[in-house]
């Protein structure tokens, strides 16, 4: 019997003195269709719950972001569409990183039941963005990842 251990789990705190979950960093998926974007509304339960961000979370040993990224949101959204990678934005917090996957959905995507970290998941535009109660990080980060949407509403 082989027994795995996952070491994604647990918090760690960066090089500035900030509290993350998964200590090799993490990552998200930003799901881009025409002008609009997909964002997940935390569980209550999960660090900053009740906030808006991505479907994502921590990355295993040896993951890739991009790999994470599709691994975490498919397991939030139940399932993921066909999609056509845009760009990676990383946030490097000294130590520890976010990576925010862009992706254009190559169809339209309606997001399942998941694994229960988010209590919803909508389409956005991205000006509508800056209204939502936004992850404090995902905050931090969504002006340089606006700037990698092209120009899009």
């Amino acid at each position: 019997m082989t027994v795995t251990v996952d070491t994604s789990r647990g918090f760690v705190v960066c090089g500035r003195g900030c509290r993350h979950w998964g200590p090799h960093g993490a990552a998200g998926l930003l799901l881009v269709h025409g002008s609009r974007i997909l964002l997940q509304e935390r569980t209550p339960w999960v660090h900053h719950g009740g906030t808006w961000s991505l479907p994502g979370g921590a990355l295993h040993a040896g993951e890739t972001a991009r790999r994470g990224a599709h691994r975490e949101a498919g397991e939030e959204l139940g399932g993921l569409p066909r999609i056509r990678h845009h760009a990676i934005h990383t946030s490097d917090h000294g130590g520890w990183a976010y990576h925010t996957v862009i992706a254009d959905t190559l169809e339209p995507f309606t997001p399942g039941r998941g694994d229960g970290e988010g209590t919803r998941a909508d389409w956005f535009t991205p000006g509508q963005v800056g209204r939502l109660p936004l992850h404090p990080d995902f905050a931090d980060t969504w002006p340089a990842v606006r700037a990698l949407l092209g120009g899009r509403p």
